[in-house]
């Protein structure tokens, strides 16, 4: 079971995909307390969820209308970019096998 704070779609701030429409899966629980951290709500609580309950709510939201995605127009498209974040997602063992079985999603 995973720990989730939150899963949701949005706009991929950050890094080389910035500005890209991206899924989030946020898992709850952080050890490390950067200052920068925006996220201090996903320290505590949280829902369980199994791995294959994530990826359910990840493929939902990945059924993503033409209007949101870059580029692309007239056509849904099925939105591919999902995000792992925190807290601190390596501290939950379970995000192995949802790393992979995203990656083997496509």
């Amino acid at each position: 079971m995973l720990t989730i704070t939150e899963i949701f779609r949005s706009i991929q701030g950050e890094g080389t995909r910035a500005g890209l429409p991206c899924i989030f899966v946020r898992l709850t629980g952080c050890n490390l307390r950067c200052t920068w951290c925006d996220t201090a709500y996903a320290f505590h609580g949280g829902t369980k969820m199994s791995v294959d309950e994530v990826l359910a709510r990840v493929e939902k939201l990945s059924n993503t209308p033409a209007q949101m995605q870059p580029g692309v127009t007239g056509i849904s498209q099925k939105l591919s970019l999902v995000e792992l974040t925190g807290g601190e997602p390596l501290l939950q063992p379970e995000v192995i096998p949802l790393s992979q079985k995203l990656l083997d999603g496509g």
